[in-house]
């Protein structure tokens, strides 16, 4: 008998964010995608990776959908990241806005939702040092989805040094009705000490508290340039499939592999140079790969004199 767990937490090779051209938060939600039982040629075996969680993502659509016909695209991916849980680590700490959106689907309360806030995250962009007092602005539009009129009011968010909010007065909604709002956030670059800032605005509609994600940068922060590397057999059960993401894009990227006892070269599982900002992802014949073992993965990437790795 095979026990499997399930916890709300994230897994290693889980992609992380932010865009790091246009500064959004990606990903916009997540779901599980560890040991999900999937059919293979021949039967079932449980599997892992995004080609696991977004299933999930597309059949909770599709209900939503058949749940409420009208809907638009973008208010069935608002209900889902309106009602998303907040998920922690291992340790209590809440993950980054760039580590989980706007958090864990819930599909029935997604369905169930009476207000919609689209989008549902929000991206400030980037700040710049020279400047002294910046002003970065973003429109939201709230609609009442239910049944009876709706009071809307934002919290104030925890004071942060440097930063100041213009939030919308608390406003009325009759049911199906729709309103733009704008919100808009103050900074004051030289007070600020992080390069990467986030966090989540609170709405409340008199029943629920909708989370919305925001992200903004100072500068151009430092980050990781590899991240979330996965690699499994691949669907048609002749090759292996690696994916692995890459937020700024890589002059130079490979996978190493070595003996984990004597730390010996044994050779490159793949290598390029010159690769786009995002996933990657190749299947390696079986014919390909080295004679069945173990072996330590060193998969880097590097990019304007910096380079990153992790080990698998």
């Amino acid at each position: 008998m095979i026990l499997i767990e399930e916890k709300d937490l994230l897994a290693d090779f889980s992609s992380r964010g932010p865009v790091t051209v246009t500064w959004e938060i990606k990903p916009d939600i997540v779901a599980p995608g560890v040991a999900i039982n999937s059919t293979i040629p021949g039967g079932y075996l449980p599997l892992q990776g995004t080609s696991m969680a977004a299933p999930h993502i597309a059949g909770a659509a599709a209900l939503i959908k058949q749940a409420h016909p009208d809907w638009s695209p973008a208010e069935i991916k608002a209900a889902i990241m309106n009602t998303a849980k907040n998920i922690s680590d291992r340790d209590g700490k809440r993950y980054r806005t760039f580590e989980q959106g706007a958090g864990r689907i819930r599909l029935e309360a997604a369905i169930k939702t009476e207000s919609l806030v689209i989008p549902g995250s929000l991206q400030f962009g980037k700040f710049q040092l020279a400047d002294n007092m910046h002003r970065h602005s973003s429109k939201l539009t709230v609609k009442n989805t239910g049944k009876v009129t709706k009071t809307y009011s934002f919290s104030i968010p925890k004071k942060e040094h440097g930063i100041e909010w213009e939030l919308p007065m608390s406003f009325a909604l009759k049911p199906n009705e729709a309103k733009n709002v704008e919100l808009a956030m103050k900074a004051t670059p030289d007070l600020l000490k992080d390069k990467i800032h986030d966090g989540s605005l609170v709405m409340d509609d008199g029943k629920n508290k909708i989370r919305i994600p925001y992200l903004y940068v100072l500068e151009e922060p430092d980050y990781p340039r590899v991240m979330g590397f996965d690699f499994a057999p691949a669907d048609n059960g002749k090759a292996y499939r690696y994916e692995v993401y890459l937020p700024g894009g890589a002059e130079e990227f490979g996978i190493a592999l070595f003996d984990p006892d004597q730390y010996r070269f044994v050779g490159f599982l793949d290598w390029g140079r010159k690769l786009e900002n995002g996933m990657v992802g190749k299947e390696i014949p079986l014919e390909k790969l080295p004679e069945e073992g173990l072996y330590l993965a060193k998969v880097f990437a590097k990019k304007k004199g910096r380079e990153s790795t992790i080990d698998a």
